[in-house]
């Protein structure tokens, strides 16, 4: 059985949450889930396995519309359905208050 190790935990994302590309202001796709240490996305389009890339996105849950500004590269991707691809990426540039505040989204909330 193969088991699952990630180092930061994830949220998933139950809205639409776009990743737009910030070099060409076109929509890469949407997050699926998301961690202080990086992303899964749904794309239309393949992404290369160690591209790197300029993406930003809105902060999850914030009043204000409060955009982050990272740079990215692609550690898996496979096909999905449909003519639709994910991909695995980590955070290789990004704020550091930002990447607490997203640590501090994604940790789960004490019952």
């Amino acid at each position: 059985m193969k088991s699952e190790y990630r180092k930061a935990p994830r949220r998933r994302i139950d809205f639409r949450l776009e990743v737009i590309d910030s070099m060409t202001e076109s929509q890469v796709g949407e997050i699926l889930d998301i961690s202080a240490t990086g992303l899964k996305i749904r794309s239309n389009r393949p992404l290369g396995i160690d591209a790197l890339f300029q993406w930003c996105f809105l902060m999850p849950d914030t009043a204000q519309s409060e955009i982050v500004e990272c740079g990215i590269q692609v550690i898996w991707a496979n096909p999905a359905d449909a003519g639709h691809y994910t991909a695995g990426v980590r955070f290789i540039q990004i704020g550091q208050d930002m990447r607490e505040r997203l640590r501090h989204w994604c940790n789960p909330i004490p019952r």
